[in-house]
């Protein structure tokens, strides 16, 4: 844990006036993904550049090699996919042998972006969860 809480301080410090980090909670149950607390994630422009990572508690339960999918850009809240093609959340990876995901949310431009939740308990999948990254402005 230690040398997870030094990464992510080096990471905020290299990246300089970001805001956050942010630390969503991923509850589960014995077969799916149920909620993520926050659930939608909404931003103001003026957070600029966020650091998102996500945590599931709880024994047994890690995160899916890609446990965080942006699934694309949608045409509002709530509504269709517009396009699979995006620059705003990248660099997702998973972090603290699976308990941790992370992806980087430039936060650049108003969108809203839809991702899925992906959990493996005891290396079986569970049924994602779908919810909304977005830029408020």
């Amino acid at each position: 844990m230690k040398r997870y809480s030094f990464i992510v301080l080096a990471l905020a410090s290299w990246l300089g006036g970001c805001a956050g980090p942010y630390h969503p909670e991923v509850f589960v149950n014995r077969d799916a993904v149920q909620a993520v607390s926050p659930d939608d994630l909404r931003f103001r422009p003026e957070a600029g550049l966020v650091v998102i990572t996500w945590h599931v508690p709880g024994e047994g339960y890690r995160f899916a090699d890609k446990g965080i999918v942006i699934e694309g850009e949608l045409d509002r809240p709530g509504g269709e996919l517009m396009s699979r093609e995006q620059s705003e959340i990248g660099n997702c990876e998973p972090l603290a042998s699976g308990r941790l995901f992370q992806c980087i949310y430039r936060n650049s431009r108003p969108g809203v972006f839809k991702y899925s939740v992906r959990v493996l308990k005891n290396g079986r999948a569970l049924a994602p969860l779908g919810l909304e990254i977005s830029n408020l402005s």
